[in-house]
């Protein structure tokens, strides 16, 4: 039975202001009373069954076919940048609060460490900061670098946080630093390097100040041009937040809350970008220069192997499309489905007819392509690649998260206990179709697969929910292939601390 909730005019004149209707709010609300929906695992991916693994040889072809096709293709890096990077200092912001690490060894220890910072050379800029740090006042620096009489770290967005300092004295950003890694692979013809940006609302200003300030720099630094755009996530995206009895949350004036849907909501953005071949990468995994020319080739193979697929998938598509192919034709396409793209067919598709057989193959050929570089998992908290079985009893590639398993199910919770590498590092992505024209991306979507968490308001307890995950949910009936990586391509900022790892301060662990 259909709930009706009671909405006031005023709910009603906020809902529309979002760009929202009443009915996608009952959704929202509808989703709060279903409770989470669980994906079911078949098994972990493991290299040969859903992960391919390119020899030297094969790497060096890949490299060379994408640098001779590059030129021919619209190439766009995206990355998403949204939100602040408040938590990557939720240390010491608690720190702050305190006035101190809580011990004498602790607050030495973060002066030892604040002297390796990539940010120490502008904090001893500021007379006042750098009498502070020589005084030991662990209150007062913290303040200085977290709050808005001084560095204001604690609300600015992860792009414009210094990531990497350099011999010469020069500091950048992680937003600097993309920029420095997409000339390696995203010059396209006429040296035009476009990058996009998802940003939070409240940070246009600041980074649009920024890119004023520093593209013409690094323009004439680098003899290269850049385009370089900016959205942010749609308003009409955020979803109600329901009590603990799913109905709608409301703040002490009795307003409605509504919570931003989650980086599964930048499909959207994602699907208003006009491009061939789209890098994406997240803010926070990048590199000093020194080591972005170790990571380049490695990104160049996953562009090879998306332009390659992808001239046979519309090669084969066209054939399809012709309507008469022999049973020779159809048995190879169909292999190639199965071994290059990790399609799986149904039980009855060797009983149907050469026509029945060309329309499931024009089913599996026809959708985006995304192309995944995974690393092993060394410990890091996230997703995993595994072959999930859908409700029809096919089995399709995922990036799944914890959250989609039922972890009280023993043997689930024993699959997803057995997967040995990490959500995508890297990803390329063709989202336009053999005729040149963009797939609608929402079509491709597992709507079952967003997320119900537990959020607090101002000390009450709230259901919050997040729409399935860019490359969780978003992409779940793309065609999938996932690449193994080595480790050095994968190098998050998650915390302040992982700014002194030995890979961020232009060293190298790996080989």
């Amino acid at each position: 039975m259909k709930n009706h909730y009671h909405f006031t005019p005023q709910d009603l004149h906020q809902i529309r202001g979002l760009g929202l209707s009443r009915e996608n709010v009952e959704k929202h609300l509808a989703m709060y009373s279903r409770g989470p929906h669980y994906l079911h695992l078949d098994r972990p991916c493991t290299v040969g069954d859903g992960i391919h693994i390119a020899t030297p040889l094969q790497r060096k072809n890949l490299i060379q076919y994408f640098e001779s096709e590059a030129d021919q293709c619209k190439i766009l890096k995206f990355i998403p940048a949204s939100g602040a990077a408040s938590r990557m200092f939720a240390d010491w912001f608690a720190a702050a609060q305190k006035g101190s690490f809580g011990s004498a060894t602790l607050d030495r220890s973060f002066f030892v460490d604040l002297n390796k910072m990539p940010f120490i050379s502008i904090l001893q800029k500021d007379r006042s900061a750098k009498q502070n740090i020589r005084q030991k006042s662990v209150g007062a620096v913290l303040d200085h670098i977290l709050s808005p009489n001084g560095l204001h770290f604690g609300w600015l967005p992860k792009a414009l946080i210094p990531f990497h300092a350099y011999r010469n004295g020069e500091v950048r950003t992680a937003f600097e630093e993309h920029l420095i890694e997409a000339i390696g692979f995203a010059a396209g013809t006429g040296g035009l390097c476009r990058l996009h940006f998802t940003v939070s609302s409240e940070h246009v200003r600041d980074v649009k100040a920024m890119m004023k300030r520093l593209l013409p720099l690094y323009e004439k630094r680098r003899q290269m041009r850049f385009k370089v755009d900016l959205s942010v996530q749609s308003p009409s995206t955020n979803i109600l937040a329901a009590d603990e009895k799913n109905l709608p949350f409301r703040d002490e004036n009795g307003r409605l809350v509504f919570r931003p849907g989650g980086h599964g909501a930048l499909i959207q953005n994602l699907q208003n970008l006009e491009a061939d071949l789209i890098f994406i990468k997240n803010i926070d995994n990048i590199v000093p220069e020194v080591l972005q020319k170790k990571i380049l080739p490695y990104k160049k193979m996953l562009g090879g192997l998306a332009l390659q697929l992808q001239k046979s998938v519309f090669e084969m598509l066209r054939r399809l499309e012709k309507k008469r192919l022999g049973g020779d034709e159809l048995e190879a396409i169909t292999e190639f489905c199965c071994k290059e793209l990790g399609r799986n067919f149904s039980k009855d598709y060797l009983k149907l007819s050469p026509q029945g057989k060309r329309q499931e193959l024009l089913w599996h050929l026809d959708r985006p392509m995304r192309i995944c570089g995974i690393v092993r998992n060394e410990g890091e908290p996230g997703g995993a690649p595994f072959w999930v079985r859908e409700e029809d009893g096919s089995k399709t590639l995922q990036i799944v998260e914890s959250a989609h398993v039922n972890q009280r199910h023993p043997s689930q919770k024993n699959i997803w206990s057995k997967a040995s590498y990490f959500n995508p590092v890297d990803m390329v992505c063709c989202t336009k179709n053999y005729r040149g024209k963009k797939f609608n991306l929402m079509d491709y979507v597992n709507r079952n697969a967003y997320l119900i968490i537990a959020k607090t308001e101002k000390g009450r307890r709230l259901k919050a929910q997040e729409l399935p995950g860019l490359w969780n949910g978003g992409m779940a009936y793309w065609n999938t292939v996932f690449v193994e990586l080595p480790l050095i391509v994968f190098n998050p900022v998650k915390t302040v601390y992982d700014l002194l790892r030995p890979q961020h301060r232009g060293v190298t662990r790996f080989k």
